[in-house]
């Protein structure tokens, strides 16, 4: 997935402009796992099945009321800093 379609992606889901190039290069940097499902998610509209340290995206999209997006950072998060984003998400993040 080049730049470019991410960027469109985005668009999609009405992020501001302001926050596209620091979104992009998040999703850029994801690990692999969570890319992958981002970039099945952005194709087909699929959701993730993918579960990070118990949290999942239909957990993360429903319970915080997390944009798709926001949700694959957070899984991102949960595998690189799990102990913070373990403290976040339970403190309520959104």
């Amino acid at each position: 997935m080049n730049r470019d379609s991410i960027i469109m992606a985005l668009c999609a889901q009405d992020y501001p402009d302001y926050m596209l190039d620091q979104t992009v290069n998040k999703i850029e940097c994801m690990d692999e796992r969570v890319k992958v499902a981002f970039e099945k998610w952005i194709d087909g509209n699929e959701t993730p099945s993918l579960e990070i340290e118990g949290w999942n995206y239909d957990k993360l999209v429903a319970n915080f009321k997390m944009r798709p997006v926001a949700a694959f950072l957070a899984l991102d998060w949960l595998i690189r800093d799990p102990e913070k984003a373990i403290k976040a998400l339970k403190r309520g993040i959104r």
